[in-house]
């Protein structure tokens, strides 16, 4: 009863004393004894997910090259088929009706039969010409993508297999021109080409990746060239400790007249000492450059203001917009023409 609800785990079923001599092989199998000294070879785990076929052809070639006398060949094979097993094929290997099987043949029938819906499909010759070569796809990458269907395919049609690749080539591409142009007897012949115009497609790669390094590392200046540059750039700080030094300085005397380094204001319509006074009405907006220490005899303006007073005054009136609200409150009159 409590078998039949769901969910619940069948009762512990006791052991039979006898069950360990139960064989599913006949007696003539199960009285020969396994050799002294065998080792099984290694061989990947079954567990009913796989390809049948392939688990018994990879276990027939593993016992092929295992030393086993002759009259106890049969014998081995059939009791030493479950030590590939696991998970649900081990459950049916030993669920098999004692006494049910004579030899190996019948066991792998059996086996087959069991395990029969993890069977790969057969592929024939006609599937190759699903394989299509892709717009961006590298002839080596297609004729490779090629050759491993094709080795999966038993007793694959020659000529099936040289048109299904001549198909799936890109119509564009140089080899299939070649193949259509001219034909080939057999697929050696075609892989022969194709590798030929494989090295062809890699050595014009590999040239312009180079090419293209090479004008890269052209177009940058050399070791030289950069300390020339930097040797040649005046530094930053010697820059500025000499615009500090010079900036308010005039130039040397030439036959004996002054030149002066400070910018004209003669097309101002504006007296110097009328500017002057303008501009100390503004207070703390304007900055006066500090007095020369030897100044020009000509050069001292009116209410104790030298030459030196006019650095301040074209940067000034050029921030003021002539005619604007801003020339009263500045305390400039209107209409004072900027140049």
């Amino acid at each position: 009863m409590v078998e039949r609800l769901p969910g619940v785990a069948p009762p512990i079923r006791r052991s039979d004393p006898r069950s360990y001599s139960d064989t599913p092989f006949v007696k003539e199998i199960a009285s020969i004894e396994m050799p002294r000294k065998f080792s099984f070879p290694s061989i990947k785990m079954y567990e009913g997910t796989g390809d049948p076929d392939n688990h018994i052809a990879q276990y027939k070639q593993r016992m092929v090259a295992v030393a086993i006398p002759k009259d106890a060949r049969e014998a081995t094979m059939c009791k030493g088929f479950g030590s590939t097993l696991t998970g649900p094929a081990l459950q049916w290997y030993i669920n098999l009706p004692t006494g049910s099987i004579a030899s190996f043949a019948a066991l792998s029938d059996k086996f087959v039969e069991q395990f029969a819906c993890s069977r790969h499909l057969e592929k024939r010759s006609d599937d190759l010409y699903e394989i299509q070569q892709y717009r961006n796809e590298s002839l080596r990458s297609y004729i490779a993508r090629f050759n491993q269907e094709k080795v999966s395919i038993p007793e694959c049609n020659a000529d099936t297999a040289i048109s299904a690749l001549k198909k799936g080539l890109l119509p564009e591409g140089e080899l299939y021109k070649e193949l259509t142009k001219y034909r080939c007897g057999d697929m050696a012949d075609v892989l022969s080409r194709a590798w030929a115009q494989v090295r062809w497609e890699e050595d014009v790669v590999s040239r312009a990746k180079v090419s293209s390094k090479y004008d890269q590392k052209s177009s940058k200046p050399s070791k030289d060239e950069r300390e020339e540059t930097i040797r040649s750039r005046p530094s930053r700080e010697s820059t500025n400790q000499s615009r500090g030094r010079y900036q308010h300085r005039p130039l040397p005397r030439s036959e004996g007249m002054m030149v002066s380094t400070w910018p004209s204001i003669s097309h101002l319509a504006i007296s110097k000492p009328e500017l002057i006074g303008v501009l100390r009405q503004m207070g703390p907006q304007v900055k006066w450059p500090p007095k020369m220490r030897s100044p020009d005899a000509t050069g001292t303006l009116k209410d104790g203001v030298d030459s030196t007073t006019i650095t301040a005054i074209p940067g000034r009136l050029r921030s003021l917009k002539v005619g604007s609200s801003r020339a009263p409150q500045e305390g400039l009159p209107k209409g004072v023409p900027l140049g």
